[in-house]
């Protein structure tokens, strides 16, 4: 059997090996996120861990103004299209050192206005130093990635990857572990920092040295007119995953944001397995687009469809037991919000459905409509009902969301059907979203079950007993898409 598997990987084509030890280091990450989830619980108070995700919202937000995405679809894309490795250099010097000279404007902006800054993020000096810091060699490290990615040496990407994920929770706990309560999340950024600037430092003084070009004026009006168009979306995405923890402190308190930083983790568990199958998903439904064979793509969405939101439910039904492993009994109240954002990221799998004829005729625009329509409802609804129903309305008002985001990729999925593929209708919408519903539901029940542990217990037996009748059919579909997955990569 293990000889089997060794020939079998043996076979894989590079970008199918590269995408399969991605996957292992993102569950690997999201495990050991896991892992130390439960020691930060514990060595922090309610409020600081509160405050730290309020800092991580900040960051996420910013960190789309301060570097503009460059290091990602814009940079992979020049990186394709230069042929010589000289002009690949020279691009990524130059675009990192736009980075940098934006970093360093944000810097003068922020000392220009730093006092109103900091009263609308509530943060201090200390953490914005932490977060320039950390958003320098994050970019580095992206930078270098990609450039790695494009000519698949996906082995020293792994190496690294995983020397990240240890060392910037071991740095953290022994930072938070050596500093009295009150300045926990300083010595929790500065251990990030840190990890961050060992691994990644060396990649600065390589990207230059290799390109030798801090600024080349193509390539930094190439990245500027491909970026500054897509900031809304890539904004509108973040304040819909970020906005609640940021309106939840401003209008309850830190400790709540604690709460619900960890029920937005344990949900997190499904959010890695979702975008690992859409991203397994996506090469297909563009073959199959490109080959005209659209008719099995409805087919085969519905089974992995309901495959997710199966597993999406039994994440919840489990959850009462996970929290108790990953937070101590302060934040039992948690369990409330765990089913609406559960059901909220089966909707991020739901978008990656439509969305993928979206991006294969290069409707882009109507992407970043969408997100921003789903944030600015994310935003309007957080103001209407976190002071009126508190922390726990943000796992409802985040639910809406992602249900509208969905629902107006569908008809924009519509619209290209019927521009480009003669008004095909690709899904049977009473399917797709009879599933969607049918979960919602059930989340609902859920939250009633969990003061009934024994019925509860019942079903998640039942649900088990279905989820193993149903592997070959699971492990089929997973089968056949990663078998024209690499059809189409080799061929």
């Amino acid at each position: 059997m293990v000889k089997k598997l060794i020939n079998k990987y043996n076979t894989m084509s590079l970008p199918v090996k590269m995408a399969f030890w991605f996957l292992v280091c993102s569950f690997i990450q999201k495990g050991i996120g896991m892992i130390t989830t439960p020691i930060f619980t514990r060595i922090m108070t309610d409020s600081e861990y509160g405050r730290y995700g309020i800092y991580s919202s900040w960051s996420s937000i910013l960190c789309v103004f301060i570097t503009l995405s460059i290091s990602g679809n814009c940079f992979t894309r020049g990186l394709v299209v230069s042929d010589k490795e000289q002009e690949r250099r020279e691009l990524t010097s130059s675009l990192f050192g736009l980075s940098v000279t934006l970093l360093l404007f944000w810097c003068v902006v922020y000392f220009i206005f730093r006092n109103q800054i900091k009263e609308l993020t509530s943060l201090s000096d200390y953490q914005f130093l932490m977060m320039g810091i950390d958003i320098l060699m994050i970019t580095a490290c992206q930078f270098w990635t990609n450039t790695k990615r494009v000519k698949y040496e996906y082995k020293g990407i792994v190496a690294l990857t995983l020397a990240y994920t240890v060392l910037r929770p071991v740095l953290a706990t022994i930072g938070v572990l050596s500093v009295p309560s009150g300045i926990q999340v300083e010595a929790r950024i500065t251990g990030i920092a840190l990890a961050n600037s060992v691994l990644f430092g060396w990649i600065i003084v390589y990207i230059f040295v290799r390109g030798k070009r801090f600024f080349i004026k193509k390539n930094w009006k190439y990245a500027l007119g491909f970026c500054i168009p897509l900031i809304p979306h890539y904004l509108s995405k973040t304040v819909l995953n970020e906005s609640d923890r940021i309106m939840i402190g401003h209008f309850v308190g830190n400790a709540e944001v604690g709460y619900y930083s960890v029920a937005y983790t344990i949900a997190g568990i499904m959010m890695i397995f979702n975008s690992s199958v859409a991203q397994s998903l996506d090469p297909w439904i563009y073959s199959s687009i490109k080959k005209r064979n659209l008719d099995r793509i409805g087919k085969v969405s519905y089974k992995i469809t309901a495959v997710i939101a199966l597993i999406n439910f039994m994440v919840m039904a489990i959850a009462p037991e996970v929290l108790k492993i990953v937070a101590p009994s302060n934040f039992s109240n948690a369990i409330w919000v765990i089913p609406p954002v559960t059901a909220s990221v089966f909707f991020t799998f739901m978008y990656d459905l439509f969305a993928s004829f979206q991006f294969y005729f290069k409707k882009t625009n109507w992407i970043a409509f969408g997100s921003c329509a789903g944030a600015a409802l994310n935003v309007l609804l957080n103001w209407i009902f976190i002071p009126m129903f508190g922390y726990i309305a943000a796992g409802y008002t985040t639910l809406v969301c992602y249900i509208l985001f969905g629902v107006l990729h569908y008809f924009f999925m519509r619209k290209v059907c019927k521009d480009h593929l003669d008004g095909y209708k690709v899904y049977d919408w009473r399917i797709i979203f009879g599933i969607g519903a049918l979960l919602v539901l059930m989340s609902f029940v859920m939250l009633v079950l969990y003061n009934y542990p024994i019925i509860r217990y019942i079903v998640l037996g039942v649900l088990a007993v279905v989820i193993f009748c149903m592997r070959k059919t699971i492990i089929g579909l997973i089968k056949n898409i990663r078998e024209k997955d690499e059809e189409e990569i080799s061929g």
